[in-house]
């Protein structure tokens, strides 16, 4: 005894309009169509479930009844479809995006704000998240989107465009001899204890940011690790070791204690927004679009050791 769709829509709205001309015309279907469903439901049912005069159309106690029950799940149903369907396709309602580090909180600041102007029904709220944690914070759901400045190999999550590219800097004490020179290689690594990466770093992460060899093959020693960017730098500036960073120009003023020097041979960290391919909807392709669009006119300027984050 299943009903379609159709007979659904149609005994519903003739229920409501108690005239198959105007039902015709709401459903957008011919006279015709709106009495064949009708009949076939009753014939299915075994009874009728509308009585019809030249005059006027009226529900039967049968008709009724299937009414009393049908309608409620219909509006239930169609309430769970609505707000699917403002959840994929409108921007209305809250979008909560992740980030590590200083310099990156600026930057989706700033991407927010002009978010926020081209779609005022949105709140954009910014969370810190603890260092290398993005990919966990959007397997819990804690926000839908991270900005990240580290490979992404996890299946299921969609990189977004590079937005940023910093040329990394290492982050040393004022007070370590490192810090006298303009710049250092990958291989001096090997002479300056790394601040290292919590136990549950994904491994693609630990390699890229805190690597245990030099390109030479000598072993890189690691100590303290620390779990947000903060705490990093705070060690660094108290001797404990160094850190690797990305150059964000004037976006973050440096610790006292710290100095930043330029790798040569590094590669570049390159920020993306992360987020899970199963909750990609509307609001956040905006907003990946305003921060694309933000990443355009950076007005950061690169000062090498002066400032750093990410």
């Amino acid at each position: 005894m299943a009903m379609e769709r159709y007979e659904i829509e149609a005994f519903l709205a003739l229920a409501d309009e108690l005239h198959f001309g105007r039902t015709a015309q709401r459903l957008r279907v011919s006279t015709g169509r709106v009495s064949q469903t009708i009949q076939a439901l009753e014939r299915r049912f075994g009874a009728p479930l509308f009585e019809r005069t030249s005059r006027r159309v009226e529900l039967t106690p049968v008709g009724k009844q299937l009414l009393d029950d049908l309608r409620p799940g219909h509006d239930l149903i169609q309430r769970a479809i609505e707000r699917a369907t403002s959840a994929g396709r409108g921007l209305p309602g809250v979008l909560e995006v992740g980030f590590g580090s200083a310099g990156a909180g600026v930057f989706l600041m700033e991407a927010a704000d002009r978010f926020k102007a081209a779609n005022p029904g949105v709140e954009v709220r910014i969370r810190e998240l603890p260092l290398y944690e993005g990919e966990a914070a959007l397997h819990a759901d804690l926000v839908q989107m991270v900005l990240v400045c580290h490979p992404v190999a996890e299946t299921g999550l969609t990189a977004g465009p590079v937005l940023r590219t910093l040329p990394r800097l290492l982050a040393v004490p004022r007070a370590h001899p490192l810090a006298a020179r303009d710049s250092v290689s990958l291989n001096d690594l090997a002479d300056i204890t790394l601040i290292g990466a919590p136990d549950s770093t994904p491994s693609a992460i630990a390699a890229d940011r805190t690597p245990t060899r030099t390109p030479d093959g000598r072993p890189i020693r690691h100590d303290r690790s620390a779990s947000t960017f903060q705490e990093a730098i705070s060690l660094v500036g108290g001797g404990a070791g160094a850190f690797v960073v990305g150059d964000e120009g004037s976006c973050y003023r440096a610790y006292p204690r710290v100095a930043y020097l330029p790798i040569d041979d590094a590669p570049p960290l390159r920020g993306r927004l992360v987020w899970r391919e199963s909750r990609e909807n509307a609001r956040i392709r905006a907003f990946s679009e305003a921060a694309l669009a933000t990443s355009r006119g950076d007005c950061r300027r690169p000062r090498g050791a002066e400032m750093a984050a990410c």
